[in-house]
């Protein structure tokens, strides 16, 4: 199973961040599914694909990943302000 998380390159969000909802994403995913891939990406647009899962799972992914979105405050590096 595979979940890809794009992220549009105009909302500038940086590597970082991307690495923190990585490592955010991998810890509550891989509870669940241990042979999980994740991969979080920079690209044109925004998107989200899951692969190699049934109806029933990827919907609980959707579910799983909006949650860890939603729960920023949780994994967000603070950046510090100039």
């Amino acid at each position: 199973m595979k979940v890809e998380i794009i992220i549009d390159r105009k909302h500038q969000i940086t590597q970082v961040v991307m690495d923190a909802l990585y490592q955010a994403l991998q810890a509550r995913l891989q509870e669940i599914y241990p042979d999980i891939l994740i991969r979080v990406a920079h690209g044109s647009a925004m998107a989200m694909n899951i692969t190699r899962a049934s109806k029933e799972e990827r919907e609980e992914l959707e579910a799983l990943v909006q949650s860890v979105w939603e729960e920023a405050d949780s994994w967000m590096p603070e950046v510090a302000s100039s």
